[in-house]
């Protein structure tokens, strides 16, 4: 292996664990990952390969996954070359498990390098694929390259996800995109895919961060209308919306229904209750949310 995981490695030449082929090698670590033992799955790696066992292509996936539980992004990326130092080429279980561990550590470029490197191979990126490089650019506030790897999915002609609408939806909604949360938003419900609540609070807050409130309001309607609950979040945003719209009735209207749909509203939600009541110069009612 190499000085990064020597360094950690708690075994040594002599100690085999018991474990005499690689078969038993790799149950073990399979029970690594599953309990999230990186170090532990690592040093079983190591020791493999210094009794002159060579780990496989599963192998290294399960010690990658065991990295992935824990977000150690830095390993899975090593582990990756050392597979191909070893002539064994990742499969896209590997590199599925790489990019999600770079998701993990918000480490959005060094999820698209692994994504780039997938289509560098013969193999195919599927949903799982996209759906953690879209949630590491989610988390890297890259709404541009979310957007990019969506229209690569309709171009590959793959199953859109829910999970992954939403998740470019909030990409949008941290880059202030409210026109494109909107575009993508109706794009869902114009293929059937029923917009999930995490994608209609993504929406609403876009709205209401660009200053669109009645955007934000007729979809918290939307929300309110449907299936869905709406959460702390909905209403914190359906709120703020009303406070930069001044409109302080339907902010008080909106803070009952969640007290009365019993979603605990936050010292936010409080705040723009307050501060749509004083942008409204309706004192009496400002100072009476306050003391709620």
């Amino acid at each position: 292996m190499g000085e990064q995981i020597s360094g950690i490695n708690p075994f040594s030449k002599d100690d085999k664990l018991g474990l005499t082929s690689v078969k038993e090698f790799g149950s073990e670590i399979q029970s690594c990952r599953k309990n999230s033992q990186w170090q532990r799955a690592l040093g079983l790696l190591g020791l493999m390969q210094s009794v002159d066992m060579e780990p496989t292509v599963i192998t290294y996936s399960a010690v990658i996954s065991a990295c992935e539980k824990v977000g150690q992004w830095q390993q899975a990326l090593w582990l990756l070359v050392d597979m191909r130092s070893a002539n064994l080429l990742p499969n896209i279980i590997s590199y599925n498990t790489s990019i999600s561990a770079c998701e993990k550590g918000v480490e959005w470029q060094q999820a698209l390098g692994v994504f780039a490197a997938v289509q560098s191979t013969d193999l195919m990126p599927v949903v799982i694929t996209y759906s953690a490089a879209v949630s590491a650019c989610e988390k890297g506030e890259r709404w541009q390259w979310a957007i990019s790897l969506l229209a690569a999915m309709r171009k590959a002609k793959l199953v859109l996800d829910v999970i992954i609408c939403a998740a470019v939806i909030s990409a949008c909604q941290k880059g202030v995109q409210w026109q494109q949360a909107l575009g993508l938003l109706a794009g869902m419900q114009t293929a059937g895919a029923q917009p999930n609540l995490i994608a209609y609070s993504a929406a609403i807050s876009a709205c209401e961060t660009a200053g669109q409130w009645q955007q934000a309001l007729g979809f918290f309607a939307s929300v309110h209308s449907s299936i869905l609950r709406p959460n702390a979040i909905s209403y914190n945003a359906g709120i703020s919306g009303c406070e930069k719209g001044e409109r302080w009735q339907q902010a008080l209207v909106l803070l009952a229904s969640a007290q009365t749909a019993d979603v605990r509203p936050h010292v936010i939600t409080y705040s723009a209750a307050i501060g749509a009541c004083a942008k409204g110069e309706v004192w009496q009612l400002a100072s009476f949310v306050f003391a709620v």
